[in-house]
């Protein structure tokens, strides 16, 4: 799947099938319509097509699905919660789908259609990352989930380099040669997370032993960084994300790992999730990177499904998601995405197929990658151990949030 080289044609494509779903489903019954609301280019849109026949098999009744894409979690929520829109499904990350149930702009999952986490059905330990917002897996349905650490080009680091090993990296700390070779996320939530961790790193080493032992107490403090919002808090993230500054060579969101491909940078290491990571290494001439999650603590996120409170057809959502965590569905998603699914089977599926290399992808690539990607893809217990998920910080404290980026980013 060469998935970069396509953005391109799939973003015009999907402008046309908005357009024309919009065109079919305006004078059908909102009865008979899906309205999907999803992350742009983040699902083989074919398989709208294979679902409304598949419906219509499973119910004796016909179906139009209309699939618009969104940019940001906020865009989304705008849509929700102040325009009330009707959408029947959409895609938020875990703090955002956090946030809409506090709030009351989720329905519950309809379990008599399908059954949210049937045993066996999603990957290992996707159940507990979701509970602290989710506790009885009742509204949110995960779809992708991932890491977010180091990813550097190894014709200018060593791979396997014990520097990647620490967010200590990407603030150049005894590595002057990384001066202004350094990417930063331009995300206000993953940058703020990353500098209180590496701003605590002496406090969780000693709480790990020297990071050895990731036991219940290191997880009670890594999981503050990720829960646990104040002013005090913000401005001591602030300090560390300034003092960070002189050595970036930028902030970016998606093109920092296009230009690392193209080699038209002077980026070597940057803060990447590690869904870009395996994008840009299943490209042609990706095979010269690596990802580390450091080993002071990382996040782990999920995305996953959600029925509005203002939905006008759950029962169609809720055959969707039947739908789409089928194995045969799920396994064409995959194919299209690349990315990790949260359904086992295919999942299970694939790792088996890395491991073989059934399709060669791992022939002339250097020592080391193939376990590197396969760890990458499927995180172990140790990895997990260290990682925590996002939660949503409350309305008053986002918007701090937000205001002391705008001020990194102008380095006031």
């Amino acid at each position: 799947m060469k998935k970069i080289n396509k953005v391109l044609s799939v973003v015009t494509a999907s402008a046309v099938a908005v357009t024309c779903a919009t065109a079919m489903t305006a004078c059908t019954p909102r009865s008979d319509v899906l309205r999907i609301y999803n992350w742009g280019d983040y699902m083989d849109e074919s398989l709208t097509d294979e679902f409304q026949k598949w419906y219509a098999q499973e119910t004796g009744k016909n179906i139009k699905v209309q699939y618009n894409t969104f940019d940001t979690n906020e865009d989304m929520i705008t849509h929700i919660e102040v325009r009330h829109e009707d959408y029947d499904l959409v895609c938020p990350s875990d703090y955002m789908a956090e946030r809409m149930i506090k709030d009351g702009l989720a329905q519950k999952i309809n379990t008599e259609i399908f059954d949210t986490f049937d045993p066996g059905l999603f990957y290992d330990g996707l159940a507990d990352m979701i509970t602290p917002f989710d506790s009885a897996n009742e509204y949110f349905v995960p779809y992708i989930w991932g890491t977010f650490g180091i990813m550097y080009d190894v014709n200018k680091i060593d791979s396997g380099s014990d520097a990647m090993k620490s967010w200590s990296a990407l603030w150049a700390k005894d590595r002057p040669e990384y001066n202004k070779h350094i990417l930063m996320k331009d995300s206000v939530r993953d940058a703020y997370s990353v500098a209180r961790i590496y701003a605590n790193s002496d406090k969780l080493s000693a709480l790990s032993d020297g990071f050895t032992d990731y036991n219940e107490n290191y997880r009670a403090e890594l999981v503050k960084y990720f829960s646990e919002i104040d002013q005090t808090l913000i401005n001591e993230a602030k300090t560390t994300l300034l003092a960070q500054r002189s050595v970036l060579l930028k902030y970016e969101v998606d093109d920092g790992k296009n230009d690392m491909l193209a080699g038209t940078t002077d980026a070597w290491l940057g803060l990447f999730w590690s869904c870009d990571a395996q994008l840009i290494m299943q490209e042609d001439g990706g095979d010269h990177f690596y990802y580390e999650v450091p080993k002071e603590g990382s996040n782990v996120w999920v995305d996953g499904w959600l029925i509005p409170k203002y939905s006008a057809n759950p029962d169609a959502a809720n055959y969707f998601l039947k739908f789409i965590n089928t194995h045969e569905y799920a396994r064409i998603n995959y194919d299209y995405l690349g990315n990790t699914l949260a359904v086992k089977s295919v999942m299970d599926e694939i790792k088996t197929e890395l491991e073989n290399d059934e399709d060669g992808f791992f022939e002339d690539t250097y020592d080391g990658f193939k376990q590197m990607y396969i760890d990458m893809m499927f995180p172990s217990e140790s990895v997990l151990a260290r990682c925590g998920v996002m939660r949503d910080f409350g309305k008053s404290m986002n918007t701090a949030l937000d205001s002391m980026w705008i001020d990194v980013r102008a380095g006031l």
